[in-house]
């Protein structure tokens, strides 16, 4: 990480976030006084900025100077905004294609990922603020430098993005493999716009938003494995999705 990366000391953040500048991520020293780290907090929050209380050990890792018990990370990538550019989307008469990572935790399946939407001609990736792993530079360099080409949208809830992307009436698709339709290539035939969900490598998508799935497919495997690499599936999915 380079050092104009890194940010340190409370005011020097304040006015960073003030400014408006993409922030991977703000840490703050979980002894610090709650009160004077609260407007840290807002405003972080006001900006999706992911904000985390550290033990002053790992600010140490990360900065040797007089950190103050505050340093932000800058973003590598600038995020765009989820509505506008849904909207301009629908404006433009381009039916979005839409990638959800809920709850991916490897920076390297986050940068695979990106690397599959990018090849297959997604519109747009979503990333939650607290559900997903940073995007820094460990996973640039594992999409390859797609992340510094495809349009990601950083977002507080998941939830609250599933139900505005609904409102557009964009079908909403999932991997399951308990579903009982199988994925063939010919199973999105007749659809020009969805959004594809998907979840955390060890559990999946939650019950919850799997239940709030428009389709859910299973990916057959013949082989003796029974799971596949969330960046893996992925591409899987993506290419049924958009190879007709």
């Amino acid at each position: 990480m380079s050092k104009e990366a890194i940010v340190i000391g409370y005011h020097a953040v304040e006015e960073l976030l003030q400014t408006g500048t993409t922030i991977g991520k703000v840490y703050v020293n979980n002894q610090a006084d709650k009160r004077k780290i609260g407007v840290l907090r807002q405003l972080a929050k006001a900006s999706d900025t992911p904000f985390s209380m550290v033990p002053v050990e790992k600010l140490n890792r990360i900065s040797k100077a007089n950190h103050q018990g505050v340093i932000a990370i800058k973003s590598p990538i600038e995020f765009v905004p989820l509505e506008e550019t849904v909207t301009r989307m629908f404006e433009e008469g381009k039916p979005p294609k839409i990638v959800v990572c809920d709850g991916i935790q490897d920076i390297r399946n986050i940068g695979a990922i990106s690397r599959s939407c990018l090849a297959f001609g997604v519109d747009l990736m979503i990333v939650g603020v607290k559900a997903n792993a940073e995007i820094g530079d460990g996973a640039i360099k594992s999409s390859a430098g797609a992340l510094l080409k495809m349009p990601v949208a950083r977002v507080s809830s998941l939830s609250s993005t599933l139900t505005y992307l609904q409102s557009w009436g964009i079908k909403q698709i999932a991997p399951n493999e308990k579903a009982e339709e199988a994925l063939r290539y010919d199973t999105f035939s007749n659809l020009d716009s969805w959004v594809l969900w998907m979840g955390n490598e060890d559990k999946g998508l939650s019950k919850e938003r799997m239940a709030l799935m428009d389709k859910t497919v299973r990916i057959e495997m013949p082989g003796t494995t029974d799971s596949l690499n969330v960046s893996v599936a992925t591409g899987i999915v993506l290419h049924a999705l958009t190879i007709r």
